[in-house]
């Protein structure tokens, strides 16, 4: 776990000492041009060991305090060389001779100065950063390459960066050819989707793996039962099955509520002491087909709670089998995922990436997330977030300029111009 980042000569300007809250939730607050988004862009570099990223930031000195005593440290030396040392490892270096080997190796993009290049497929400029994740989606296999078995660990970290609404598609090129010349003309064409519908996707397959190994389970739990059941000796009480039986039709009823199971909940069996240890066997197996879909019916439970409890007024969210997840009106009429607003679509873009794409133990990094939402939505935000950091066991950085936001909670935050000026004072 991070416990603080120590930033010298930010730009040449800003001197910083963020210590992260206990809360498990950080609020970057200050004016624009202070580096709120860039200290996020710096933990995302580090857990992606990005040098590219390093090499052409400016900084003096970049310190990472984490909580098992570990320290990371980089300093910027002369021609943009990068020095990583710890407490713990060798002092590995990075600099500029090592980036362009890498991206000579892609053999597509050459250097015209000292901050661009060029992709001779398309003739399109770009800056070493921006062309850092064009390489990274392109040439994957450079990506591993980039990552040094000395470079310390820290943990994961997921950006849910300011524009979401629209991804890039991974390893799709899609191509147009131009026939009004005397010879074809191919010219790559940047492949984006919207998110919301990739997610939506997503979650239908996410659903039907777990369906299939339900279904697995299922069957090889029903074909040992006969054999299970001759050779059981230990029975159950009434009051232990009664307790437990409860349960398991609270589960049965939460998956036919998300139309997961068309399974109707069993009517509760009549317990009989002569029946015991036929009922022992049987809620030991309920319980374990059942245990499977634990963890998608929570995410499923806050997904849908947040959404069509505290969000949309006038609009419903489903789970479906078929689509993922699908929104009607009161009315019960369909909408088409397209048809939500940028506000509405960015609430269920932030949400399902906190609840789906997020494993625990994660350090969430959360750019402005205040964009296109109703003020009352983002006075509400912190506190869903506090139920997501719950079941998900996550910490969370969050840049942000809104003080609906921040609501009663301002204990969490800290201020990166109160940083400046009490630095400036010394």
């Amino acid at each position: 776990m991070l416990t603080s980042i120590k930033i010298e000569k930010l730009f040449d300007i800003f001197d910083y000492n963020i210590e992260f809250k206990k809360e498990g939730i950080t609020i970057l607050t200050g004016p624009n041009g202070y580096g709120k988004t860039t200290v996020l862009k710096i933990l995302d570099a580090l857990a992606a060991q990005n040098s590219f990223f390093f090499i052409h930031l400016l900084f003096k000195t970049i310190i990472l305090n984490l909580s098992n005593g570990n320290t990371i440290t980089l300093d910027k030396q002369g021609d943009g060389e990068i020095s990583i040392t710890t407490n713990r490892s060798k002092p590995i270096r990075w600099n500029n001779k090592y980036l362009e080997k890498i991206l000579k190796r892609t053999h597509y993009f050459h250097q015209i100065d000292e901050d661009r290049w060029i992709d001779e497929r398309t003739d399109n400029m770009y800056s070493t950063d921006s062309l850092l994740q064009k390489v990274m989606l392109e040439f994957p296999e450079i990506g591993d390459d980039l990552q040094s078995n000395d470079f310390p660990k820290i943990p994961a970290v997921y950006f849910i960066r300011a524009q979401r609404l629209l991804r890039p598609v991974p390893d799709t090129k899609m191509r147009q050819r131009h026939r009004s010349f005397e010879f074809p003309l191919d010219r790559e064409i940047s492949a984006f989707s919207n998110t919301i519908e990739e997610y939506a996707k997503e979650l239908r397959e996410n659903i039907k793996e777990t369906l299939a190994k339900s279904s697995q389970i299922n069957q090889e739990l029903d074909g040992s039962f006969p054999r299970r059941l001759f050779d059981q000796l230990q029975d159950i009480s009434e009051t232990e099955f009664n307790t437990r039986f409860s349960i398991v039709k609270s589960i049965q009823k939460a998956l036919s509520a998300f139309g997961l199971s068309d399974i109707k909940e069993d009517s509760h069996p009549t317990y009989k002491v002569e029946n015991a240890k036929a009922l022992y066997v049987y809620i030991n197996d309920a319980e374990k087909k059942l245990a499977v879909f634990s963890e998608l019916l929570a995410k499923l439970k806050a997904f849908t709670d947040i959404l069509n409890e505290r969000r949309f007024t006038f609009k419903r969210i489903a789970i479906s089998k078929e689509d993922g997840f699908k929104f009607s009106t009161d009315q019960n009429k369909p909408l088409a995922l397209g048809d939500l607003s940028s506000g509405e679509q960015q609430e269920v873009v932030l949400l399902y990436e906190l609840l789906f794409k997020v494993k625990p133990g994660t350090l969430v990094l959360i750019d402005e997330p205040e964009l296109s939402l109703h003020v009352v939505w983002q006075k509400l935000f912190l506190d869903d977030l506090f139920k997501i950091i719950e079941l998900q066991q996550i910490n969370i950085v969050v840049a942000t300029h809104s003080p609906q936001i921040i609501n009663t909670h301002w204990d969490l935050t800290v201020d990166l111009e109160e940083l400046r000026d009490a630095a400036l004072s010394k």
